[in-house]
């Protein structure tokens, strides 16, 4: 719920930006694209941690309530979001197997891309993190929002504060009770009929922001925007994702939950489902030209950093790992390519922090060779479960 409102906040800036740059002469002077890659953005909202003992004294430690991998391509014109249920099993570097929502709390924003990037085989250059209060903020910065509540809800938990009473029907909910409506999920579905919810309200939200009228809130918009997020994108990165979201078509939004498997208390992956979805939304591609790679790894022989995150990302994706070797100061990491898709070479040369060029055919050989510093001993990671 808290990571949603991350995810509607930049795509609110973008709404409120597109609202005012196409109702302006401002238009014509826009390039067609603000910026030229795909960009693609974690969004972390953050939960809170009550004492057992006394619910009134509240612990300084969060874990991601949700999690949204989101990604701008501005060459297909599309904002894609998947959702990561907040109990998926995941690998947490130094942690072993764990839900994914613990890594924030065991070390903040940079443990929890470490553990997505290694999780889904992508890189997250950019994040937005959002404790729950700005979620109420930003419904209640547009007015309130319009949704349908597919059946009655109720929930109580006095321990946490939580009381959740929404009747069936169509409703327009302030901050406060989009804030129940989107927790919610004490019924057969859990966390997966949540995550409907979340996109029930997103969906909801993108209605209120086509209309002009949001002009008017923009001063509360980016109050919430100083007051109640973190984030490493830049004045002028989140100009341009307004700007991006000015030119966005009808159809341009995507939303896609991460294919899993509920088992108890834990979520489950599928993983060759999460492939599938992984390669069309954030590389634009069918998954078998990233199954059928094979690579192979030549690492430095001199201990230095551990390379185990380049390697679990390419095991992510189901990019095959047919040798390892050792070699004295094999260079600057560099990925060879043999043979095999251009596209994926370069996918892999981000993986891992390399260059891809070109190298002679290797008979019987694998499509790339990589050369990766700084590995020595360390053989290939388990990465997700196959």
């Amino acid at each position: 719920m808290r990571g949603l409102a991350g995810a509607l906040g930049v795509l609110m800036l973008a709404a409120i930006g597109g609202v005012a740059v196409t109702s302006t002469p401002i238009r014509a002077l826009l390039p067609w694209s603000p910026f030229a890659q795909r960009m693609n953005i974690l969004i972390m909202g953050l939960d809170r941690t009550v004492s057992d003992q006394n619910p009134n004294v509240v612990y300084p430690v969060s874990r991601t309530d949700t999690l949204i991998a989101a990604s701008f391509d501005p060459m297909a014109r599309r904002v894609s979001l998947l959702s990561i249920p907040r109990d998926t099993l995941a690998s947490v570097p130094g942690h072993g197997t764990a839900k994914i929502n613990a890594a924030y709390a065991w070390g903040g924003p940079p443990l929890a891309i470490r553990t997505v990037e290694n999780f889904l085989g992508v890189r997250f250059p950019y994040y937005v993190a959002l404790p729950e209060r700005g979620f109420v903020h930003l419904i209640d910065a547009v007015g309130g929002i319009s949704v349908h509540v597919d059946k009655d809800l109720n929930y109580d938990d006095s321990w946490d504060g939580l009381h959740i009473h929404l009747k069936k029907g169509y409703r327009l909910l302030g901050g406060k009770a989009a804030m129940e409506f989107a927790r919610f999920r004490h019924d057969s579905r859990g966390d997966f009929g949540r995550i409907q919810r979340q996109q029930e309200v997103m969906r909801a939200l993108i209605d209120e922001l086509r209309r002009p009228r949001i002009v008017a809130h923009f001063g509360r918009v980016v109050r919430v925007f100083g007051e109640d997020i973190q984030t490493n994108l830049t004045h002028d990165q989140l100009i341009a994702l307004a700007f991006f979201g000015a030119r966005l078509p009808s159809g341009g939004l995507v939303r896609v939950t991460l294919p899993s498997t509920p088992a108890g208390d834990d979520v489950v992956p599928d993983i060759p489902r999460a492939r599938e979805v992984v390669a069309r939304i954030f590389y634009g591609m069918e998954v078998g030209a990233l199954t059928r790679t094979t690579v192979e790894l030549v690492a430095d022989a001199t201990p230095r950093t551990p390379a185990g995150d380049a390697l679990a990302r390419i095991q992510a994706l189901g990019i095959r790992i047919v040798g390892f070797r050792t070699a004295a100061n094999p260079g600057p990491v560099t990925v060879i390519v043999h043979r095999g898709s251009p596209q994926v070479a370069g996918i892999v040369a981000g993986l891992v922090g390399g260059t891809p060029v070109t190298g002679g055919p290797r008979l019987g050989g694998p499509d790339l060779t990589i050369l990766l510093a700084g590995a020595a001993g360390t053989a290939p990671p388990g990465g997700l479960p196959r």
